[in-house]
C-alpha cells in the first residue's frame, strides 16, 4: 500500500543526544515511500551536521538549514517544503513504533477522512506509560465527538505528533510562532477545519519526557501561554457546543491547577504578577468546581486545598513531586 508520498517533518534543535534515536526509528518503517524532512532550526550543537550525515545515507532525507525560529517556525518551515500527499509530525526527542505510518495510512483509507491519529506512550526515566490504557477501538468521529474527547483528554491527546494530515489540510494551518503550548492551539484550528477524524487505539508514538522539558521545567514568562490557548478552546467550545460545558470546565482547572503548580515553586512567587492573574482565575470558578458532579476528585481535592490553605497545598505538592521523580 506504499503508493502515495508521506512527508515527515522533523524540527531539530539541540538534541544530539536523541536525534539519531529519533531518525532512525523514521527510516525503519515499514511504510517506506518516505520524504523525511530534519529543519535544523539553527542548532548551536552538532545537530547540523549530524543531520547532513544521515541525508548522505538515506536519499528520503531532506535537510534544511535555517536561524533559530522554535519549534513552530520549524515546523512551518518544514511544511512549506513538503511535497507528499500526507504530512506527519515527529519531535526530535521522541521516537516512533516501526508501524506507525502504516498504519495510519491504513486508517485513512478505510476510513475515508483526511486526518487519522494513534495513541502515545510517554517515556519517562525508562519508564512507559501509555497515555490510553483500555479497549481497542477503531473510530471515526465527527468534529463534535472529536472536541468531546479532546476536553476529556482520554483518547485524544491533543498533539500534533500523533497524526498523519491530508496535505490540504495541513498546509492551510500553521503553528502559531513565538508560543508554548502551540499543538494544543493547532489543534483547535484542526477542529475547525476539519468534518472527520479517525482514532486509532494504538499507542504508536513515544513521547519522551526530558528533564529540561517545558512539561517538567518550573514556571516562566512563557508558562501563560497554556493559559492564553486553553481559554480561546473555551471561547470556542462556548460559542459552538455549550453542552461541553461540563468536559471545558474540567479541561480549564487543570490548566489553571497545573499552571499555578509551577509558579509556586518559584521564590517570592506571590510577588508576581501572574499570581493575583491565577488566584483571580481560579476564583472565578470555584463555585463551578464545588458544585460540578463531573470533575475528578483528585482534581476537586487540590482546588479546594489550594483555596483553604496554600502553604499546606505547597507542602503536600512538593511530596507529591519528590514521589513521582522516585517512581
Amino acid at each position: 500500500m506504499n503508493n502515495e508520498l508521506i512527508s515527515i517533518i522533523v524540527p531539530v534543535y539541540k538534541v544530539e543526544k536523541y536525534l539519531e534515536r529519533c531518525v532512525k526509528s523514521i527510516q525503519e518503517q515499514t511504510y517506506t515511500n518516505l520524504e523525511i524532512i530534519l529543519v535544523d532550526d539553527g542548532s548551536p550543537d552538532r545537530c547540523g551536521q549530524l543531520c547532513d550525515e544521515f541525508a548522505k545515507l538515506d536519499e528520503r532525507i531532506k535537510v534544511y538549514h535555517k536561524e533559530n525560529g522554535g519549534i513552530s517556525d520549524a515546523r512551518n518551515y518544514g511544511i512549506d517544503k513538503a511535497t507528499g500527499e500526507y504530512i506527519g509530525f515527529v519531535d526530535s526527542d521522541d521516537y516512533i513504533h516501526e508501524s506507525m505510518y502504516e498504519k495510519l495510512y491504513e486508517a485513512i483509507k478505510k476510513s475515508g477522512t483526511m486526518i487519522s491519529e494513534c495513541g502515545l506512550t510517554r517515556v519517562y526515566k525508562n519508564t512507559l506509560r501509555p497515555h490510553y490504557e483500555g479497549k481497542d477501538y477503531f473510530l471515526i468521529l465527527d468534529k463534535q465527538e472529536y472536541l468531546k474527547e479532546f476536553l476529556e483528554n482520554r483518547k485524544v491527546y491533543g498533539s500534533v505528533w500523533c497524526k498523519l494530515i491530508h496535505r490540504d489540510i495541513a498546509k492551510k494551518i500553521k503553528f502559531s510562532v513565538g508560543m508554548i503550548y502551540e499543538d494544543a492551539l493547532y489543534n483547535l484550528e484542526l477542529i475547525k477545519n476539519v468534518d472527520k477524524f479517525t482514532l486509532i487505539s494504538d499507542s504508536y508514538y513515544y513521547y519522551y519526557i526530558r528533564e529540561d522539558s517545558y512539561t517538567t521545567k518550573p514556571f516562566n514568562n512563557r508558562s501563560m501561554d497554556y493559559i492564553d490557548v486553553i481559554e480561546k478552546i473555551s471561547e470556542y467550545t462556548l460559542a459552538n457546543f455549550p453542552e461541553f460545558k461540563e468536559q471545558l470546565l474540567i479541561r480549564v482547572t487543570f490548566a489553571y491547577v497545573s499552571i499555578f503548580n509551577q509558579l509556586v515553586e518559584v521564590d517570592n512567587y506571590k510577588n508576581k504578577k501572574e499570581y493575583e492573574i491565577l488566584k483571580n482565575k481560579l476564583k472565578s470558578i470555584r463555585l463551578e468546581i464545588i458544585s460540578s458532579k463531573n470533575v475528578p476528585k483528585n482534581l476537586k481535592i487540590a482546588f479546594l486545598l489550594l483555596s483553604i490553605n496554600e502553604k499546606l497545598y505547597k507542602f503536600v505538592l512538593s511530596k507529591y513531586k519528590k514521589y513521582e521523580r522516585n517512581d
